[in-house]
């Protein structure tokens, strides 16, 4: 079994501080693979990762070295079909979550990772760090209700200018959304490490209809409440691609 497809299962997103609490430093790291499946026998890799992945994760977590792990089933978007995420404050700590799954699955687990990897036969991993959040950073993904919606977003390297628009401009009306129940948290993530997306602006939602129905609210709101501030940040990240995910597995 190859590293880098054990490691696979272990990596992980999504999801920004209490209060509109906007970081200066990103605190939260995410590993976030993102796997392409066969949709056929992808039910079968959701019993691999519940039986087999998650019960070490959550080792990981108990033992500090890691404060959120979990998994997410397409609902609607683009080609990824499953996401295994693991989150933490520390990367030498999540590296060493990381390697020590690694060194567990090959040694106890190697033919139900083996086939996982037949049916999710190929990802692509990013690490993220939070760069503004509804939640502390230690409790990000720790509590997420059955939706997430995450928008992957390509930008033009002003991807600075974005983070200072989303902190002063969107934060505070997001954060007016989740007192008011509309979503649970928000986060905004920066790329670290990984594919061609530079940001994802992440939110979980009590349902579907509640997902889409926020979406739809959000650049409504901004649009009326912060116009200049939204063509601006459009003109910077100027294409994006929205996933759904199913974050059920996890309850």
């Amino acid at each position: 079994m190859r590293a880098h497809e054990l490691g696979a299962l272990a990596l992980a997103l999504m999801v920004l501080a209490p209060n509109a609490r906007a970081q200066e430093e990103p605190t939260a790291i995410v590993f976030a693979a993102y796997h392409r499946c066969n949709q056929a026998q992808e039910s079968r890799a959701d019993e691999i990762y519940a039986q087999v992945i998650s019960p070490i994760m959550q080792t990981h977590q108990d033992a500090g070295r890691i404060t959120a792990h979990g998994w997410a089933r397409h609902w609607a978007g683009g080609a990824w079909r499953r996401l295994s995420y693991m989150v933490g404050t520390d990367m030498e700590s999540l590296v060493e979550a990381r390697d020590l799954y690694i060194e567990e699955v090959r040694a106890n687990h190697a033919d139900e990772v083996e086939e996982f990897n037949t049916i999710c036969s190929s990802h692509d991993d990013y690490i993220w760090s939070s760069a503004a959040t509804s939640q502390a950073p230690e409790e990000v993904a720790q509590e997420r209700p059955a939706v997430g919606l995450s928008s992957y977003m390509m930008c033009d390297g002003r991807e600075a200018q974005a983070d200072a628009i989303l902190k002063a401009a969107f934060a505070p009306i997001m954060d007016r959304h989740v007192a008011a129940g509309d979503i649970s948290s928000w986060t905004w993530l920066e790329h670290r490490i990984g594919g061609w997306f530079r940001r994802a602006l992440v939110f979980d939602a009590a349902d579907y209809m509640s997902a889409i129905n926020y979406w739809d609210k959000l650049w409504s709101d901004l649009d009326a409440e912060q116009p200049e501030m939204l063509r601006e940040f459009g003109d910077i990240c100027d294409s994006h691609v929205d996933y759904i995910w199913d974050l059920s597995a996890n309850q």
